[in-house]
């Protein structure tokens, strides 16, 4: 008996803990796309430099099938180039964070399943 009332009680805190851990996901969920969705607005470069005869900046495009690569010319303006670099590291960090936010819901599909399985387990006293 005193065993089942310590596997309560632990089950009691354990799941106490839930509510706050499903919070700071959700926020950190909206934290990521908010950043994202910052980035995109600040505009995102999907593209390669290349330095054309050592000074001008070009941007290389990733072509798509049948089409031959976009190549676009940025020149030799420090503003221009640093921009466009802005850009195309913009594209990177949005990438990234779209990656930690697909973790993060892998993280939290998986949870919702061993919960459900948990819920399961309580319920069928048969």
């Amino acid at each position: 008996m005193t065993q089942n009332m310590n596997t309560i009680a632990r089950l009691t805190t354990v799941t106490a803990t839930l509510p706050d851990l499903i919070a700071k996901v959700d926020a950190e969920l909206t934290d990521l796309e908010e950043r994202m969705s910052q980035l995109k607005k600040a505009g995102l470069i999907y593209a390669s430099p290349h330095m054309k005869d050592g000074k001008y900046l070009v941007l290389l495009y990733p072509s798509d099938a049948g089409s031959k690569r976009v190549r676009e010319y940025i020149g030799k303006d420090p503003e221009k180039m640093q921009t466009a670099h802005d850009s195309m590291q913009r594209a990177k960090d949005y990438d990234e964070l779209g990656r930690q936010a697909a973790r993060l819901e892998a993280i939290t599909v998986a949870a919702l399943r061993e919960i459900q399985e948990a819920a399961r387990n309580l319920s069928s006293r048969h």
